[in-house]
């Protein structure tokens, strides 16, 4: 099966914003790839201007599946300003 992994940030007014984001990406046909679970943090670093930055703490996960060759997975993220990134970053 082929997985079709998107993410959206949270927006202020209680709905995730539809917009693309540049860590998008498709799984090749064995499946492989890492997709965080709710709970977990991330940075969203883009490579250019046109795509958003964006980090946080992952609140939602949708998995639509497309008969049996495929899945869509809709990650959701959302920045909470009382998180701690100095607890969750360990150089």
């Amino acid at each position: 099966m082929k997985y079709y992994v998107g993410f959206q940030q949270m927006g202020q007014h209680g709905r995730p914003i539809d917009h693309p984001s540049q860590s998008d990406f498709e799984t090749d046909e064995n499946g492989f790839g890492m997709i965080p679970n709710v709970g977990d943090y991330i940075q969203l670093i883009p490579m250019g201007d046109e795509f958003p930055a964006y980090s946080g703490r992952v609140i939602s996960r949708l998995f639509r599946y497309f008969g049996k060759d495929g899945c869509g997975i809709n990650i959701v993220v959302e920045d909470n300003p009382g998180d701690d990134w100095g607890k969750v970053i360990k150089e």
